[in-house]
């Protein structure tokens, strides 16, 4: 999953991943599935666990 440039130093600090902060994502993603959350340059920043 990818999140905006705006949430990068939010989500690196703890913060929660909304739904209006990712720009792309795996569309094979379950629900409850572990993710690597990344940066546009695909530095991972965080794990999040999927919610649908």
């Amino acid at each position: 999953m990818v999140i905006s440039d705006a949430a990068v130093p939010f989500v690196a600090r703890g913060g929660r991943v909304y739904g209006r902060q990712v720009i792309a994502a795996d569309l094979d993603i379950a629900d409850g599935e572990e993710v690597l959350v990344v940066d546009r340059n695909d530095r991972i920043i965080t794990t999040a666990r999927a919610v649908l």
